[in-house]
């Protein structure tokens, strides 16, 4: 167990941290577990930077993780940490073995610096202000192209939760076409632009299913979609993995769960999943810019509990460092650089930086990337954090005729 000392003399440091988990270099088998029992792990961390507080107090919609900004919304974007409230933690989860149970501090220091990649998977820090450690790259396969394979990079459970849930697909429809595999991360995480999360290994975009065949990026339609496949492939991604958030934009969310009633899903459970009153805490959530595709994000139980455990010798020998968080900001009329760095603590220079600018005009109603340094970011966990159950969907029920649709629809 890491000592208070420890942790201390990396914040002292490292002013701004953020806890993440490494893929491993050699393939792990899906995390099983049932849907009562939540597994280790550190849960994504909110900021805690005064500035993010001002930012929604003032209501700045957050930057569109897709790039796509010219709606203007208050529901969750992937740009936002979408962690888990402790109050919705199951109290007393059990915890699963972990590779590095029994290993001191010493043996880790040294793995660490004699051989980091028998450590397995590290992803540092949050959604949005994180680095990958021991990274994995997507490969192409019969269930999903790469669209871009430099870019393809994450952990191992992100990579085993995704082609599990394609392989369903497979199994339940014989001769699918594969998917396209949008970005995961750069191979060291941290920023990927357009991006503002992406920076962890835990995040991915990934095309929908096509009447037609799978494209890339194609605007999704209640015509167009693919609905018996598509919702085959969310249905196991909730059901198999520890999928923390499923973005989607609202006006495919309703022929989606049209589609999840007709043939006989539990109405109270798909309530709770899709975002909308009632859901307590729902896993497929509106976003602008994802008409196009789906944004998934998985929580990683082994990668973020070995990262937890790791990232004190990590920083100390310099292989990660402290990550920078991003705010989103909607230019104001008569509104300034100088003015926007001033409010959020930060400098023009960085913000010209981080949105590649080539002078300092800036046009009212743009959204602009802030970095953020110093407290944006909270020390690791001290003590193993849970991640919530899996929510697995209740038995089909034979569907109501009123919800029944007709066969030309479900083809």
């Amino acid at each position: 167990m890491v000592s208070l000392e420890q942790v201390r003399a990396c914040a002292t440091a490292l002013t701004c941290v953020a806890l993440t988990w490494c893929s491993a270099c050699a393939p792990r088998a899906v995390p099983a577990r049932s849907a009562d029992s939540a597994p280790p792990g550190a849960a994504p961390e909110a900021p805690v930077a005064s500035a993010t507080a001002a930012a929604q107090a003032n209501g700045d919609a957050p930057l569109d993780d897709s790039g796509d900004t010219d709606s203007d919304t208050d529901s969750d974007s992937d740009g936002e940490e979408s962690s888990t409230p402790e109050a919705l933690v199951p109290q007393g989860a059990t915890t699963v073995p972990h590779p590095l149970d029994g290993w001191s501090d010493a043996r880790i220091e040294h793995a660490v610096t004699a051989d980091l990649p028998s450590l397995g998977p590290m992803s540092i820090g949050t959604p949005n202000a994180g680095a990958l450690v021991n990274g994995v790259q997507a490969v192409a396969s019969p269930l999903y192209t790469l669209v871009s394979p430099g870019e393809a990079w994450g952990t191992q459970e992100t990579i085993d939760y995704l082609n599990s849930a394609v392989q369903a697909v497979q199994e339940e429809f014989p001769d699918t076409p594969p998917l396209a595999l949008g970005d995961i991360g750069a191979r060291h995480g941290g920023p990927l632009r357009p991006h503002i999360s992406h920076q962890a290994g835990r995040d991915l975009d990934i095309s929908f299913y096509y009447r037609d065949g799978t494209r890339w990026y194609a605007r999704g339609t209640r015509e167009n979609l693919d609905f018996p496949r598509l919702w085959a492939f969310v249905r196991a991604i909730i059901a198999n993995t520890d999928i923390d958030l499923i973005l989607l934009d609202h006006g495919l969310q309703e022929p989606l769960k049209e589609y999840a009633l007709s043939i006989g899903e539990d109405p109270a459970w798909l309530d709770q999943i899709f975002q909308g009153k009632g859901a307590t805490r729902a896993i497929i959530r509106h976003a602008p810019g994802h008409a196009t595709h789906l944004h998934l994000r998985f929580f990683n139980p082994i990668a973020q509990e070995t990262a937890r455990r790791c990232y004190p010798a990590l920083a100390r020998h310099q292989i990660v460092k402290a990550p920078e968080q991003y705010l989103s900001h909607k230019a104001k009329k008569n509104e300034t650089l100088a003015m926007i760095a001033k409010k959020y603590g930060s400098s023009v220079r960085a913000i010209r930086e981080a949105n590649g600018l080539h002078s300092t005009l800036i046009h009212e109603q743009a959204v602009y990337r802030i970095p953020i340094s110093g407290g944006g970011v909270r020390i690791p966990h001290l003590e193993r954090v849970r991640i919530p159950a899996r929510r697995p969907p209740p038995a089909r029920r034979e569907p109501t005729a009123a919800n029944k649709l007709s066969a030309r629809e479900q083809e």
